[in-house]
């Protein structure tokens, strides 16, 4: 595999970065840099680049967004963290994410990864994150995402359980659920903004459904986002 995982010492802290906006790439490495000894030895967009990076490369943490567009089925989301999580079982991951959708957090948060912080909270709490997954090896859970783990889940309206959805409407209300937006959909399939605005509102137009906030709670309790 070429991967090695080692207790990170003072002097040497290796970390890879994944996520598909530049800006918080170099954002996230500059606030690690602050930190004793650390050293960025991957800075990627995608799952697949991650993956690719990781091989013969010494890594003590990595860090990654959950859902990037234009990354392969089987290199983002919740496969993307099975994957790391079978390849590398020694390395902590940390995810840093948007999504605040409590269904996709209770998924993470089962596979047992090292942390889960959301990326609307103070660069503080990504440097406390940091050093307790991988100086303390620690679990790490933000408050923020803590309570969104700890919330009752929402009651479920009456929805139509079985729908003539396409696959391509499915596609998109699956990561409408996911806590994408519609830009960031479009991005992902390829697709124009009009396009995916057009397919949403069909779906929805076919369940029956009118408020965005039922659409989400369609796709949590039929488990879409699996």
């Amino acid at each position: 595999m070429g991967f090695t995982s080692q207790h990170p010492s003072a002097r040497a802290i290796h970390i890879a970065i994944a996520d598909d906006h530049p800006v918080i790439r170099h954002a996230a490495a500059a606030a690690l840099k602050g930190m004793t000894g650390v050293h960025i030895v991957a800075s990627v967009a995608s799952g697949a680049e991650l993956l690719t990076a990781l091989q013969g490369t010494r890594c003590d943490l990595i860090i990654t967004d959950l859902l990037m567009p234009g990354a392969q089925a089987d290199s983002d989301g919740l496969p993307l963290m099975q994957r790391l999580k079978r390849l590398y079982p020694d390395t902590p991951i940390l995810v840093f994410t948007m999504v605040r959708n409590r269904d996709v957090l209770l998924e993470v948060d089962q596979m047992n990864v090292a942390g889960i912080v959301t990326k609307s909270e103070e660069v503080g709490v990504f440097i406390e994150a940091t050093l307790n997954v991988v100086v303390q090896r620690l679990q790490y859970r933000s408050a923020a995402v803590r309570a969104i783990l700890d919330a009752p889940p929402p009651a479920t309206p009456a929805l139509h359980d079985r729908s003539p959805l396409s696959g391509k409407e499915l596609e998109v209300i699956r990561l409408y659920g996911a806590g994408l937006s519609l830009t960031e959909i479009a991005a992902r399939l390829n697709r124009s903004i009009s396009t995916i605005a057009t397919q949403k509102g069909n779906a929805m137009r076919k369940l029956g459904i009118e408020r965005n906030a039922d659409m989400i709670r369609y796709v949590q309790s039929n488990r879409l986002i699996q």
